[in-house]
């Protein structure tokens, strides 16, 4: 049961004590990476904040042109008020005057009505004074007519430039109250402008603060990481020492077994039933003839739970000292990875066997290296 990926595994797995440096790497990778995701987080609000403000300048220069060209036009109208006023002052002077024209002709052919009747009844009809009064009558008839005609025409003249002027000022009123909006939502923008500006600046600031901070954590989790990989060798030579010189981390036959049963395949070299190849076995598989709870055989931590590669559904469990225990092929497995675990504590169940009844496979490692588990194993629970 040789597997290469499990035993880095077990190899570069850290002991249970004596391990602060990869967790102080682990604590301050942490924080780089929130100030990292808030860095990240900073710079993506600066660039909206740019994009925002670079709308905001095209916006304000855009309106500012407008203000300009609506300040044209409402320039223009007001000259118009002032034209139209102008127009009108004048035709209703010249109305004034054609009525007070109109007042006196009015007069003078009353006069002359008077003055041709009297002739009537001094003189004949046909008389030359009655003929002459009759002529100045009508001529004043007739230039009263006229000045009644043009009465008319300026009344409808004046009519019409008052129509007008009322037209003119009330564009004019809604061209003043439009540029009136158009400034105040310029000053609002500018306002805003302004504060993205300030808010810019406070996250430059910030950014700044933040990129020293990464810095400094990264700076240190080199020096961490230098430090761990110095500690990393100083306890491989210490493994490498104790692996040479056989020290066990636990008194002989100390250990429960995973289950009761009887040891189907042992430790080291094997042939296979029925192929007859050899194979180094580096664990031991227990068989029994009933179901069986599998337990683990001390106090430890959970490294690993799950299905893995010729070991089937399998669990690893750390234990104080630099040991551990490997406990595969099983039907299931009941704990999970970073789990405490008490010795006895079930961790998952033996899996059927194609001959019948239930197995398991248990494997014990000092040191990161794989040692025969039967000396280490109570005689009385098997």
């Amino acid at each position: 049961m040789v597997n290469i990926t499990l035993l880095i595994l077990l190899l570069i797995a850290s002991p249970l004590f004596g391990a602060e440096t990869p967790k102080e790497i682990k604590f301050k990778t942490r924080d780089l990476e929130k100030v990292q995701e808030e860095l990240n987080q900073k710079k993506a609000e600066r660039q909206r904040l740019d994009a925002e403000a670079e709308a905001l300048k095209r916006e304000l220069s855009e309106g500012s042109q407008k203000i300009k060209n609506f300040q044209t036009s409402l320039g223009y109208t007001k000259h118009k008020v002032g034209e139209i006023e102008q127009q009108l002052a004048k035709t209703k002077n010249q109305h004034d005057q054609l009525a007070q024209s109109i007042s006196v002709r009015q007069e003078s052919l009353k006069s002359a009505y008077k003055t041709y009747q009297l002739a009537r009844l001094l003189t004949t009809p046909d008389s030359r004074q009655a003929v002459f009064s009759r002529q100045i009558f009508n001529a004043h008839a007739d230039q009263l007519s006229e000045a009644l005609g043009k009465k008319e025409k300026s009344l409808e003249k004046l009519n019409s430039l008052v129509d007008t002027q009322q037209v003119i000022r009330q564009e004019a009123k809604k061209q003043e109250d439009k540029l009136a909006n158009m400034l105040a939502l310029t000053e609002d923008r500018e306002r805003l402008l302004n504060k993205k500006k300030t808010r810019q600046e406070i996250l430059d600031n910030e950014l700044k603060e933040l990129q020293k901070t990464a810095e400094e954590l990264a700076s240190l989790i080199d020096v961490l990481r230098t430090k761990a990989r110095d500690e990393a060798e100083s306890q491989k030579e210490e493994r490498r020492i104790k692996q040479v010189s056989g020290a066990s981390p636990i008194l002989s036959q100390s250990l429960p077994w995973p289950h009761k049963g009887m040891v189907a395949t042992r430790f080291g070299r094997q042939q296979h039933p029925k192929s007859g190849t050899t194979y180094i076995s580096n664990g031991i598989v227990i068989a029994s003839q009933s179901p069986a709870s599998v337990i683990a055989v001390a106090d430890g931590k959970v490294l690993y739970a799950g299905e893995f590669m010729s070991y089937g559904n399998m669990v690893v469990v750390e234990h104080a000292g630099d040991w551990f225990t490997v406990y595969g092929q099983l039907a299931e497995w009941t704990v999970e990875k970073g789990q405490w675990v008490k010795k006895g504590d079930s961790i998952g169940q033996a899996r059927p066997r194609t001959a019948g009844g239930y197995e398991s496979y248990f494997e014990l490692r000092f040191y990161g290296k794989s040692t025969n588990p039967i000396p280490w194993m109570s005689k009385s629970e098997k």
